[in-house]
Formats: structure tokens, C-alpha cells, sequence
């Protein structure tokens, strides 16, 4: 199990890791919505069913790599010591 970061560049290799891995994240929900739409797009009943069921598990996948990615942003201006607002 990993720790928090001490120092302000372990918060940046963090943000960065995250940031990395939520755009990854995003991706791969990007891509099984496509997949989910062509075949709703192209086929009937079944297949419908299908691509219905990959674009709804595409959902939290993306969720995720978007909190992701917004952590990333958040931890990188912190260890900057940027005001947020």
C-alpha cells in the first residue's frame, strides 16, 4: 500500500502518475462507448443489446479516469503551492 507523498516533488510525481493513468482511464472508456455506438448504430435486437451494454460500462470507466485526471491537476498546482482560488 503506498503512502502520501512528504516532499512537494513526490506530490508532483504523484499528480503525475495520476494524471497519467486517468488519461489512460478515459481512453479506454472512449474507445468501449465507440465500440457500444457502431454496434447500435449497425445492428438490431441482439446486437443493440450489446452495444447498450457496452456503452453503459463504459461509464464508470471514464468516471474514473476523469477524477483521475482532475486529482492529478489538483495535487501537481498543489505541490506548486499555487492559490486555487
Amino acid at each position: 500500500m503506498s503512502s502520501q507523498p512528504s516532499t512537494d516533488s513526490g506530490l508532483a510525481e504523484t499528480s503525475g502518475r495520476q494524471h497519467t493513468t486517468g488519461w489512460r482511464l478515459l481512453l479506454a472508456g472512449g474507445v468501449l462507448f465507440a465500440v457500444g455506438l457502431v454496434l447500435m448504430l449497425v445492428g438490431s435486437d441482439a446486437v443493440d443489446y450489446a452495444g447498450v451494454a457496452l456503452a453503459a460500462l463504459s461509464t464508470p470507466v471514464t468516471l474514473a479516469g476523469l477524477a483521475l485526471v482532475l486529482s492529478g491537476i489538483v495535487g501537481h498546482r498543489a505541490s506548486q503551492h499555487k492559490p486555487f482560488a
